[in-house]
């Protein structure tokens, strides 16, 4: 939770608004890397919600204030990228990743990736 209010601009807003405010938008990337970390579909993620409360708890929600999945799947597609760059940033940083980054874009399996385009790697031996 805490990378996903530094991701949208750190704002202190309720999780949720009644009327037409909504839910906020930390609380949907919450809810989006909950779902990534359990690696549930949005329907199970929301089912977990309501039989574990002290998880909603923790984003602000009671029970009955627990998005329902169409309104979490529909409202991420409407945030903007640059919150998800933000949180990739954020995230990327909690981890040491050493001299050598990158990031593998490409969507293919390994196996069947070309090496055209890859480099080799420099050890401090090279240097």
């Amino acid at each position: 939770m805490s990378l996903a209010k530094k991701a949208v601009g750190d704002r202190e807003e309720p999780p949720v608004q009644k009327g037409e405010g909504g839910y906020a938008d930390w609380v949907l990337v919450g809810l989006h890397g909950l779902r990534e970390y359990l690696g549930h579909p949005y329907r199970w993620l929301i089912d977990v919600l309501y039989e574990m409360p002290g998880i909603g708890s923790k984003f602000g929600l009671k029970v009955a204030e627990i998005p329902d999945f169409t309104t979490v799947c529909t409202r991420k597609q409407e945030l903007e990228m640059r919150i998800w760059l933000v949180l990739l940033r954020l995230s990327a940083q909690l981890q040491d990743t050493g001299d050598i980054q990158a990031v593998d874009a490409t969507g293919f399996d390994r196996v069947a990736a070309t090496q055209h385009y890859a480099i080799g790697r420099i050890t401090l031996s090279d240097r």
